[in-house]
């Protein structure tokens, strides 16, 4: 007898990572909107006492501005994105929404370092937020070039995390399921992941790593024709890696000078 917490689902595996990828790119984008609103509205009052608290502790040196830096970004941004997904995941688990409502507030919570360092990283309108870049170049030297480079880093790992790590996430905090499995002996043609991973390749980059050695795992499992285009999604994904990390080491000491 199933219960009201168990779904009874196909057993597709092409759509369901899928439909996890979109979940995981809506939930960059949900927080990202959420970041650049806090930023705009909580951004101008604490900027300047976030930058003096900074500053404090940073005490003007240049390399423990650097490692802190680039520790917060990183963990901020890994966080948020990492919370905010667990929380739309265990909504609706029974008992769902307290769960959910709970890690959604550490989400908020994460996100608003983020968003007052967001402010003050582009420079927002305001006399406050002009005085924080004025007390970090001072004090706090480095720290803000390198909380870039560390969110940059924190989406990167929650992308790569995320979307290897998917099933876990989902038996950890997303509802029951139980699997019909189709009957013996069906196999598709060109495999659903590598196609994706190509198109991902071509124009997101990084993101094609990890479906792409999703999609070769799958084709090795089922027999399934597309290794081709998941190859060439790899080669893409891998050649922007080297590009962006190429980038971060030319741009971030270059903006530090």
């Amino acid at each position: 007898m199933i219960d009201s917490e168990t779904t009874v689902v196909p057993n597709n595996s092409h759509s369901g990572y899928l439909g996890w990828i979109l979940r995981v790119i809506s939930v960059v984008a949900c927080v990202a909107v959420a970041t650049v609103v806090a930023s705009l509205t909580l951004g101008p009052p604490f900027a300047r006492a976030w930058a003096q608290w900074v500053a404090r502790h940073l005490g003007g040196d240049f390399e423990t501005g650097v490692v802190v830096g680039f520790v917060t970004g990183l963990l901020g941004i890994a966080v948020t994105l990492f919370a905010a997904l667990m929380s739309s995941l265990a909504w609706r688990r029974r008992g769902g929404p307290a769960l959910s409502l709970g890690i959604g507030a550490i989400a908020l919570l994460a996100v608003l370092p983020g968003a007052v360092n967001l402010s003050i990283a582009v420079g927002a309108a305001g006399s406050g937020v002009r005085a924080a870049g004025r007390i970090l170049d001072v004090d706090g030297p480095a720290f803000r070039g390198a909380w870039v480079a560390g969110s940059v880093a924190g989406l990167s790992l929650y992308m790569v995390g995320a979307l290897l790590s998917g099933r876990s996430l989902r038996s950890a905090f997303g509802p029951v399921r139980q699997v019909v499995s189709p009957p013996p002996g069906v196999v598709g043609g060109t495999n659903a992941l590598a196609i994706v991973a190509l198109v991902l390749g071509i124009f997101g980059g990084v993101l094609a790593i990890p479906v792409g050695h999703v999609s070769l795992n799958q084709i090795r499992r089922s027999g399934e024709s597309g290794r081709g285009l998941a190859v060439a999604g790899l080669v893409l994904g891998y050649l922007s890696l080297v590009v962006i990390v190429g980038v971060v080491l030319v741009a971030v000491p270059a903006a530090f000078r």
